[in-house]
């Protein structure tokens, strides 16, 4: 049931749960958990080794950390302002000749308020990529008894909602401890732009940095890169020379992920709700965690460790 939680609380606190939006986020979340699962059309594939069970993977140190990340970051979705603020900024803009304010003005040097980058896709991927993606690993493995589903095993499951609780809860803590002004309050303020048609409340204006948009896709994206990277060299391309392993097994998923990852946070960059550094250290965040995550529990075969090993 945790996983099912975290799935729908887990999405971006960059838009917190204010009554004009609420009951909008929750029906995507379900929506997108709900129908998703019949999108899981490959059929079961058998390990290609016997797997260790699934507790010597995950040490109980771990599993309470991750659990512990989950709560908690429901908590903060619902009660961060009331708990943490931000009462105030407390990092501030970029000042005059930063790469943040040169970089927010090249991406937007028109900026119009009611207005989305590409009708809001790429806005809206970083909030359905990290949920189908739970979706595809937690039901490949409950449909397929275990088995899994295209590659979606149990180990892989757990493993990629640990490497995303940590990253969505790190950058939510943040997020209220920091307080930083979204790009477009502090470009307002300067004239550049008018703000006053975003309809965005008073926290949320002070929650730019880091942005959640970005520690989402790039968790998602970098994990899934590893596994495919994996599922690849030691698969298909197992016996192919060193040069088409090294970049069609390697280079080219991390590139597609590292490109995915850009889109979004361009994305952010592009409607002023965050500064180029904002998206950075939510992307850094991201991509640390699910890789950290992932080699912690695979090996270079894309099969589980025991923690005797």
């Amino acid at each position: 049931m945790a996983l099912e939680v975290m799935s729908v609380m887990y999405i971006s606190p960059d838009l917190k749960l204010t009554p004009s939006n609420t009951w909008r986020r929750r029906a995507l979340c379900v929506l997108v958990y709900l129908s998703s699962s019949v999108t899981l059309w490959a059929t079961p594939s058998a390990p290609s080794s016997e797997r260790p069970p699934l507790m010597s993977s995950f040490s109980s140190g771990e599993l309470s950390l991750t659990t512990g990340a989950i709560l908690g970051l429901g908590l903060l979705t619902l009660k961060g302002d009331d708990w943490l603020g931000p009462r105030g900024a407390s990092m501030g803009a970029p000042v005059e000749g930063s790469n943040d304010l040169r970089f927010s003005r090249w991406a937007s040097p028109d900026f119009d308020p009611k207005a989305q980058w590409l009708g809001g896709a790429p806005d809206l991927l970083g909030y359905v990529a990290p949920a189908l993606t739970l979706t595809y690993y937690v039901g490949g493995s409950a449909l397929s008894g275990g088995v899994g589903v295209g590659g979606a095993r149990p180990h892989e499951a757990l493993a990629f909602s640990e490497g995303l609780s940590w990253a969505m809860f790190s950058t939510t803590l943040l997020k209220h401890l920091v307080g930083r002004k979204r790009p477009y309050i502090a470009r307002g303020e300067r004239g550049e732009l008018d703000a006053t048609a975003v309809n965005m409340s008073e926290s949320e204006q002070l929650l730019s940095f880091p942005s959640g948009h970005a520690t989402a896709i790039a968790a998602t994206s970098f994990f899934l890169a590893a596994d495919v990277s994996d599922a690849l060299v030691s698969g298909p391309l197992r016996s192919s020379g060193a040069v088409s392993r090294a970049l069609l097994g390697r280079v080219l998923p991390y590139a597609s992920a590292a490109g995915l990852s850009w889109l979004v946070m361009y994305s952010r960059i592009k409607d002023q709700r965050h500064w180029l550094s904002d998206t950075l250290t939510g992307g850094l965040i991201g991509m640390t965690s699910a890789l950290l995550s992932y080699h912690l529990h695979f090996d270079s075969y894309g099969e589980p460790y025991t923690q005797e090993r």
